[in-house]
């Protein structure tokens, strides 16, 4: 496995990841709502990499969230789009 950021093969293994100082806090990933009262789709990642060169951070789902994010992909809603479908377009420049 290489670095998507800069290309090294210098690696960390594979650690422990957290979001916060408790152990059960964990980074998540969030999708759009995929309507009105449907929950967000939110997937755990509790293991990562990070790059000993650049310092990239490679978070991984859990087996259980993978599978779950697998199943749902093809209705997931990126967050850009997912603002864009429910506020409109922005006329402000910039």
């Amino acid at each position: 496995m290489r670095c998507s950021i800069c290309g090294s093969a210098r690696l960390s293994p594979v650690g422990e990841l957290t979001s916060g100082e408790r152990a059960f806090e964990r980074l998540r990933l969030r999708f759009g709502r995929p309507g009105f009262l449907k929950p967000r789709p939110v997937f755990e990642a509790s293991r990562a990499r990070a790059c000993r060169d650049c310092g990239a951070l490679f978070p991984f789902l859990t087996e259980y969230d993978r599978r779950e994010l697998d199943a749902a992909a093809d209705g997931l809603i990126e967050v850009e789009d997912a603002a864009a479908q429910y506020h409109g377009p922005s006329d402000s420049p910039g």
